[in-house]
């Protein structure tokens, strides 16, 4: 007799870069271990409420809905993507905004210090074949998660066929690979703390990675932080050591706005949000 699966349903506590998000639905979903391979079901307060196959956690899904009666999602969904060693949560002043606009939005984690772009590709192929109720997507990266939506796009999925893509923003992207990857990826500390996509995020790396498709709308939101800014004063010899002095600008792409900020963080500026929800509506800044 099968043994019925039991959960201790508690906060997750973290675990942003062990866990890599492969089903949404209403601010519920399913996320897999990237090393055991186990599955478990948070809900919209990243309470655990499942563990097991991926199938197990679905089924306890299901009868969340009837039991929660929750109500479809519907619309446009907004799916961002951060850059290295971040997790979802740094969209949240943007993801509040979006919400406001009628969009649905989805910040995903995925193990960024633990795995290459490749396998990356792989999560979100399998995390949009099994996105419900949704015909209408659009995409916001940050940092080098431009580089993981750039790889997904150019291969055929099943997925397209069933779901427009309408827009994709990129904030302060790694588009032509990262100097300050390049000088750190030699030393054994940053190889640990990082781990194997700095190979992928260096100038040559970049290269191997495809450009987007010209058939889709792409908008580039360069901002400058206040951290930035103070960099631009330091001598050349310093500056490129520092992680954020870098060139956010696509040769290929038209849609480009500059911003500088007196925040520390980019997604904290208001103007960001702003201009994102401008090219969502209306596809310029």
């Amino acid at each position: 007799m099968k043994k019925k699966n039991k959960c201790f349903e508690f906060f997750t506590l973290g675990g942003s870069q062990r866990w890599e998000d492969v089903f949404f639905y209403q601010k519920w979903r399913i996320q897999r271990n990237y090393k055991t391979k186990e599955y478990r079901l948070l809900d919209n307060w990243d309470i655990r409420r499942a563990t097991g196959s991926f199938d197990d956690c679905y089924k306890v899904f299901l009868k969340v809905i009837e039991i929660y009666q929750l109500s479809r999602q519907r619309g446009h969904m907004v799916i961002m993507l951060p850059g290295i060693a971040q997790s979802k949560n740094i969209f949240k002043p943007l993801w509040r905004e979006i919400t406001k606009y009628n969009y649905l939005a989805a910040a995903l984690n995925y193990p960024s210090t633990y795995k290459r772009v490749d396998s990356h590709v792989r999560q979100l192929d399998f995390f949009l074949n099994h996105l419900e109720d949704v015909s209408e997507i659009s995409f916001i990266t940050y940092g080098s998660g431009c580089l993981i939506l750039r790889k997904l796009l150019f291969f055929d999925a099943e997925w397209k066929k069933k779901i427009k893509i309408r827009k994709i923003i990129e904030i302060n992207p790694n588009s032509k690979g990262s100097n300050f990857w390049k000088n750190i990826s030699k030393y054994k500390w940053a190889q640990k703390l990082f781990g194997p996509i700095l190979t992928d995020l260096t100038p040559n790396g970049v290269q191997k990675i495809p450009e987007y498709n010209k058939k889709y709308k792409v908008g580039i939101i360069s901002c400058k932080t206040i951290l930035m800014q103070i960099g631009e004063y330091f001598p050349e010899k310093i500056k490129k050591y520092l992680p954020f002095y870098e060139d956010f600008m696509h040769g290929n792409i038209k849609n480009v706005v500059k911003i500088k900020s007196s925040c520390l963080r980019s997604l904290q500026t208001p103007d960001v949000a702003s201009k994102c929800i401008s090219f969502l509506n209306k596809g310029e800044f």
